[in-house]
């Protein structure tokens, strides 16, 4: 049993968790493997690549450890360089990076009422924190266009040095900045990533939410803790709420 009275810090994943990530990041791979494809010439490459990542077109559905719902950009990338062989483009890196940063950057959908609910946990006396598979640089735009960038002491893409999730680089980090130890911190996410990542830094807790792509059956399998989104958390913290 998790004393939840014991837990100081919280890391937040971004897509999926803190932002709807089928509003955001589904038209964005939808549009990149297109892209790709419209350069090659071969039309149903698209729905190819969208499958070796995940994702299927015609159903709608996202695998929910696969690489477009959990991996990192780059990993997405090298996976879709292998997919076209030699056909792939040199600058396969920029045309997918700058098309997903584009979505990045249009207005986000959040999940909850951000600034009210990070302002509540922070009165709590608990650190904040966001921890990401993307880029450093769109977290952070993400959190000052949640409102919540000022109550963050750590936020982090998977090119900030620390590594990517599931290793433990991040959640560490955190941990360092927040002057807690680890078994002190929980991670809130919504992939297999997000939960593996805890175990390996040692955190106290991993919360699943289900805002993201796994069904609860699956998050019931990777994390300590299931809610229904992040604005369930205070019930979580006290001791209410959780399956």
């Amino acid at each position: 049993m998790i004393d939840w009275t014991a837990i100081g810090g919280l890391l937040f994943d971004k897509d999926g968790t803190l932002i709807d990530f089928f509003a955001t990041w589904t038209p964005a791979y939808r549009e990149a493997a297109d892209m790709l494809a419209a350069a090659l010439a071969t039309p149903d490459m698209a729905d190819r690549l969208l499958l070796a990542a995940g994702y299927d077109r015609r159903t709608g559905r996202l695998e929910a450890d696969s690489a477009l719902a959990g991996g990192t950009n780059r990993e997405l990338i090298e996976l879709w360089r292998d997919a076209l062989g030699a056909k792939a483009p040199p600058d396969l890196p920029d045309r997918v990076l700058s098309m997903f940063a584009r979505h990045a950057t249009r207005d986000v959908v959040a999940t909850a009422d951000m600034a009210p609910l990070m302002t509540a946990l922070r009165r709590r006396g608990l650190a904040l924190g966001m921890a990401t598979n993307d880029d450093t640089q769109t977290a952070r735009w993400t959190a000052e266009r949640l409102g919540i960038r000022e109550l963050m002491i750590f936020v982090a893409g998977a090119d900030a040095g620390y590594g990517g999730k599931p290793g433990p680089g991040m959640g560490l980090a955190f941990c360092s900045a927040a002057g807690i130890a680890p078994d002190r911190a929980a991670m809130v996410g919504d992939s297999a990533a997000d939960a593996r990542m805890a175990r390996a830094a040692g955190f106290g807790a991993a919360i699943g939410v289900r805002t993201g792509a796994a069904s609860r059956e699956e998050l019931g399998s990777w994390f300590d803790a299931v809610i229904d989104s992040v604005a369930d958390l205070p019930a979580l913290l006290s001791g209410a709420g959780a399956s």
